[in-house]
């Protein structure tokens, strides 16, 4: 069985041990590793560990000894309560042994949790815990938590909220921050609040967050090409702090919009268009450049191009005499004000 994003916090919160295994894989490894955390606390309890209930394993271990995973898994433990083995970071050459310890699975047996990286459609791991009756695969997408999943950490950790618009400060600082920094910001929220009754307030939040929240280059083009122009300076200020030069950004934006403007001129529907892009677009990406494309009408596309290839053009120049950081944010916000128009 396969989880969509809707039904995959409830299987986490609420794990069903009565399944032999579950397949937790995406590309953030970060991402992957706090969720199979939850899940395996949700299942086992917090003492898992100093009871022996819970056995970590590699892929790598899983293939140079095929039967160690197989006895881990009928063991009987010492201690009473749930048991499972964690088998991390798993290849996909290691399928055909954990396939072979899922039929052998016996509902007292431990319960399998398998971590991976990305996997294509065609995995056979991937394919095996989607098809298969006992088991189920988790896809960990790169999306920040969602408001409910903040509104339900905080309220785990005691902390109440009074003001509506501190859910959207944190709700705003997990999409600026990578998923173990906004993890560690919370943490700090957690011990910054501990024993204090009152309510959260944007004050806390700004003494907890890091000096410096990092971006990446695909948090400016969003911003630009979804036409919000209120996030444009903040960003590119946390680039420029971290380095990135403007020809960079410059580049990254021509092949964006190029993207858009072929997906924009195919003779089929959109759908049809992004579908048969080379190399494939899929996941949260191709939701995200869907929303764009209806912002976006031949005509402004062609103008962004021509904005951006003068840029291009003045930014190579040696005879600019203008601060490259201003002519670059500038331009920007000229492109990303052509949205929806």
């Amino acid at each position: 069985m396969k989880l969509n994003p809707q039904n995959l916090q409830k299987f986490i919160d609420k794990p069903d041990p009565s399944r032999a295994a579950i397949l937790f894989y995406g590309a953030d490894t970060m991402r992957v590793a706090l969720k199979r955390q939850e899940y395996l606390e949700n299942l086992l309890g917090p003492n898992a560990e100093q009871e022996m209930r819970l056995t970590r394993l590699t892929g790598d271990e899983v293939l140079k000894n095929q039967s160690g995973i197989f006895d881990t898994i009928k063991a009987t433990g010492f201690f009473p309560g749930q048991r499972a083995i964690l088998v991390e970071n798993t290849p996909d050459k290691a399928s055909k042994i954990i396939i072979d310890c899922i039929k052998a699975w016996q509902p007292n047996d431990a319960h399998i949790v398998i971590t991976s990286g990305t996997l294509k459609p065609s995995s056979q791991l991937r394919k095996s815990f989607e098809n298969h009756e006992q088991t189920v695969a988790a896809p960990i997408y790169d999306n920040p938590m969602t408001e409910m999943e903040i509104k339900k950490e905080l309220s785990r950790a005691k902390i109440q909220i009074k003001d509506p618009s501190v859910i959207d400060i944190v709700y705003g600082l997990s999409k600026d921050l990578e998923p173990g920094d906004f993890r560690n910001t919370l943490e700090k929220i957690y011990l910054y609040k501990f024993n204090d009754k009152s309510s959260l307030t944007a004050k806390d939040i700004s003494a907890c967050r890091p000096i410096s929240a990092e971006a990446n280059l695909d948090d400016m083009i969003y911003a630009v090409a979804d036409g919000k122009t209120h996030k444009i300076s903040a960003i590119f200020n946390r680039l420029k702090a971290q380095g990135v030069q403007p020809v960079t950004l410059c580049l990254s934006f021509q092949r964006h919009f190029k993207l858009l403007l072929r997906l924009s001129i195919y003779e089929g529907t959109q759908s049809e268009a992004i579908s048969n892009q080379k190399p494939p677009i899929f996941g949260p990406r191709r939701n995200i450049i869907l929303n764009q494309l209806k912002l976006w009408n031949v005509k402004n596309l062609k103008t962004a191009l021509a904005y951006f290839v003068e840029l291009d053009l003045g930014l190579r120049s040696i005879s600019t005499q203008s601060p490259v950081e201003a002519i670059t944010e500038r331009t920007l916000i000229r492109v990303a004000m052509l949205a929806k128009r």
